[in-house]
């Protein structure tokens, strides 16, 4: 949090939350086969869960179904989502996905 000096309502809280490793990280997720990602669905890396989608849905341009979700800082970059008691593969990706009708990430 900077600057340094700069204090504010509630600093100590999410420095002790940095320090823990706990603070959430918004990502971009790729849905790796078929299905469509939509809000509130779990993400898992390996048997833990470490976050949920907060929006979803198919991207035209990319031809495949996005997301952006709320992801714990130590999760790794494949991860599985649940769909309807499923796990699917996905990768997280840097966002945007798409500028000026073309793709920013690789499909």
């Amino acid at each position: 949090f900077e600057p340094a000096e700069r204090d504010f309502i509630g600093r100590s809280a999410l420095e002790n939350q940095r320090s823990a490793g706990s603070l959430a990280r918004f990502t971009g997720l790729l849905l790796e086969g078929k299905g469509i990602l939509r809000g509130h669905q779990r993400l898992f890396d390996g048997e833990r869960e470490v976050g949920e989608t907060t929006s979803g849905g198919f991207s035209p341009t990319l031809e495949r179904s996005i997301a952006m979700a709320r992801v714990a800082a130590d999760a790794g970059e494949q991860l599985t989502v649940d769909i309807r008691g499923k796990r699917l593969p996905v990768r997280r990706v840097k966002m945007p996905f798409v500028r000026n009708g073309k793709p920013c990430i690789e499909t």
